[in-house]
């Protein structure tokens, strides 16, 4: 089951900069904040299933967002929340600071995706496996984004290497 994303080829966005061609920095944060703001459409209730490809799940949406089993590696900690608004405001966050560059702010991303990492498996646990695309698609839109976070930080490190003596 193949999940809609916005624009790209084959109505994919990738997050990642292809190999033979990279992306310029601008660009690429633009492509960052549209992935990141048709997530927070997508979690943010019923009409995001249908965005997502999946308006069956549309009336189980109630359902399936009404509560997070929480986590203590969580800023919500053990009590959890209400996937509902939390998902979809984490994902606003993360939109409004890829537009915005900045080396200690893509570290604090990488953080914010870790933690977003963590919560998405454990929401996938705990609802109906009909949602399991869904979960599957955000997951690998996440991993692929820290992958290039932590590849960038990489090279940027290597970078400033070279223009020191």
């Amino acid at each position: 089951m193949r999940l809609a994303t916005p624009g790209g080829k084959n109505g994919r966005v990738s997050t990642t900069a292809g190999a033979s061609s990279p992306l310029p920095e601008s660009k690429r944060r633009r492509q960052r904040e549209r992935v990141y703001r048709w997530l927070a459409a997508v979690h943010s209730g019923p009409l995001g299933m249908a965005l997502a490809g999946h308006p069956e799940l549309a009336p189980r949406y109630r359902e399936a967002y009404s509560r997070c089993p929480g986590h203590e590696g969580l800023s919500c900690g053990l009590a959890g929340g209400v996937p509902s608004t939390c998902l979809p405001r984490r994902f606003e966050e993360l939109a409004e600071s890829a537009k915005k560059g900045g080396r200690r702010r893509r570290e604090a991303e990488a953080e914010r995706l870790r933690e977003l990492l963590l919560c998405t498996g454990l929401l996938e646990q705990s609802q109906p496996p009909d949602f399991a695309p869904l979960w599957e698609r955000t997951r690998e839109i996440l991993t692929r984004d820290l992958a290039e976070l932590e590849g960038s930080k990489a090279q940027g490190g290597e970078r400033r290497r070279e223009l020191r003596p």
